[in-house]
């Protein structure tokens, strides 16, 4: 009987002990996954923080870059408007020239212009619309010196040029006289050469 009690005895302190022992295994395997997964936390966060630090990086980046390409472009939008200025002032020099050469040409001239000038006009247009629309002329033909498109003044947009006629004085901002001799840009934007105006092309 007291062997049995004995042996009860002890099988119940090796089932403590074992409890024990997976408790303490459980604990430990639990304090090591805590740590994992708080270095793990811990990893992410860094991870994380160059992350933005790259973003913000980049960002900084681009803002200098477009600090630094922005007068690039305006300064080439500005030569391409330029450009355009000067050929759009030649062409409208060269009508201009044109429809003269053609009120000079007598009357009988099968290619001199059927309808005669308006009184006080002169051998000039009235006005530079007056380039745009069909000439008719003694042989029944017809020809257009301008495009309606022409008279844009690139550097305003608008059809605002300044028109000149033959007595006209070329300082003067604008002319009141039936004929057109001379057009100038109405911009008093200081050209590219730091030295002219554009009104004064």
């Amino acid at each position: 009987m007291s062997r049995q009690r004995g042996s009860e005895v002890h099988a119940d302190e090796s089932r403590s002990e074992s409890s024990a022992s997976g408790a303490h295994l459980a604990g430990r395997t639990t304090a090591r996954m805590c740590t994992r997964s708080s270095a793990a936390s811990r990893r992410r966060i860094k991870s994380s923080g160059f992350t933005i630090a790259e973003l913000i990086t980049v960002v900084a980046i681009i803002g200098i870059l477009a600090s630094v390409a922005m007068p690039i472009a305006s300064f080439g939008i500005r030569r391409q408007k330029e450009i355009e200025l000067r050929e759009r002032l030649r062409r409208l020099t060269t009508a201009i020239d044109q429809y003269h050469d053609l009120r000079l040409q007598p009357p009988a001239n099968s290619t001199s212009m059927k309808k005669p000038p308006d009184f006080g006009q002169g051998n000039y247009p009235k006005d530079l619309e007056e380039l745009t629309k069909p000439i008719e002329l003694n042989n029944g033909n017809y020809v257009r010196l301008l495009r309606e498109r022409d008279l844009i003044d690139p550097m305003t947009g608008k059809n605002d040029w300044i028109r000149l006629g033959v007595n006209d004085d070329p300082d003067k901002s604008d002319s009141n006289t039936e004929q057109v001799f001379e057009v100038h840009s109405s911009s008093t934007a200081l050209a590219l050469d730091g030295k002219t105006h554009y009104n004064e092309w």
